[in-house]
């Protein structure tokens, strides 16, 4: 029997079918506790981390550790601010849909429909992101500062070490656990994410206006920032060159699937402030059971 057989068979398409929607009777509120779970799990130590070896005196891990320029607090903040663009931009560009409605409540719906899609990227990313870090890893350019492994004065320039133990006490466990969790960035993946859902959003979700280049001015701010992050990465020591390199693909990977498949291109929202709100605009048309007219998104 063929491998194509097996998998285009009926039987298996009808099982792929069932764990479909099985999975969609998941309550989401189980599946945001399983992604926390998840992260938990990582950073708390409780998966099981290989040591990493390196070469004695390696000189790409004896930098001295600085701090962040970008620190994770700022990152995670920055994950949320889309969604101030969206209802902001949403409350411009957008008419209600019906008299009775406000353009704040409508925009904030828009808004909040648009980031619920992007922000089921971002947990996906960065599960991908935390997942490698533990399977794949790495030394951080600052390891030797860091970790002060207890064999750095007795072993040979270009010895392979592959058991040692760091005499550093003063940062926390979790910090010098951290210390071997160089690839890919983090920091740099979440960026490139965000940057390419707003550029995307942006040339899709904004009409045609006569200042040609506010569109293109929002876009660079929104790469500028990425760009940034990334780069502060590298001059701060905390990853390699191929780490934010890594993370930056995958930012983009995830951003563009995002924008493709999950929010399906924002299809057809280019259109005039003029035209009249009830144009479709590729989200489909949802009707509350309290109040119809309030929750309609056929303008979206």
């Amino acid at each position: 029997m063929s491998v194509n057989y097996f998998f285009s068979s009926p039987y298996t398409v009808f099982r792929i079918e069932m764990l479909k929607e099985k999975f969609k009777q998941i309550p989401k509120t189980h599946k945001a506790l399983a992604v926390a779970a998840w992260f938990a799990v990582i950073e708390c130590g409780w998966f099981p981390h290989k040591q990493r070896e390196f070469l004695c005196k390696d000189p790409s891990l004896s930098f001295k550790y600085n701090g962040d320029t970008v620190t994770a607090t700022v990152l995670i903040l920055s994950t949320f601010l889309p969604f101030f663009v969206l209802w902001v931009t949403e409350a411009i560009f957008a008419k209600p849909t019906s008299l009775k409605l406000s353009r704040t409540r409508t925009s904030l719906k828009r808004a909040f429909y648009w980031f619920k899609k992007y922000y089921v990227g971002i947990l996906m990313n960065l599960a991908l992101v935390e997942t490698l870090k533990v399977v794949v890893g790495g030394l951080r350019p600052h390891f030797f500062y860091s970790c002060r492994p207890d064999v750095m004065d007795v072993c040979m320039p270009g010895e392979i070490i592959f058991r040692y133990a760091c005499k550093n006490t003063e940062p926390s466990y979790a910090f010098i656990r951290d210390t071997q969790k160089s690839f890919p960035s983090g920091h740099s993946s979440v960026s490139f994410h965000v940057a390419i859902f707003l550029v995307w959003y942006f040339q899709k979700r904004i009409p045609k206006l006569k200042c040609f280049l506010l569109i293109p001015f929002l876009q660079t701010l929104c790469f500028s920032w990425a760009c940034f992050c990334s780069m502060s990465r590298i001059t701060d020591h905390r990853h390699h060159w191929y780490d934010v390199l890594a993370g930056v693909c995958l930012g983009m990977l995830f951003g563009f699937f995002c924008c493709k498949t999950s929010c399906n291109n924002f299809k057809g929202c280019r259109t005039s402030p003029n035209l009249d709100a009830t144009i479709q605009n590729g989200v489909i048309s949802r009707n509350s059971y309290k109040d119809r007219e309030e929750t309609s998104l056929n303008a979206v």
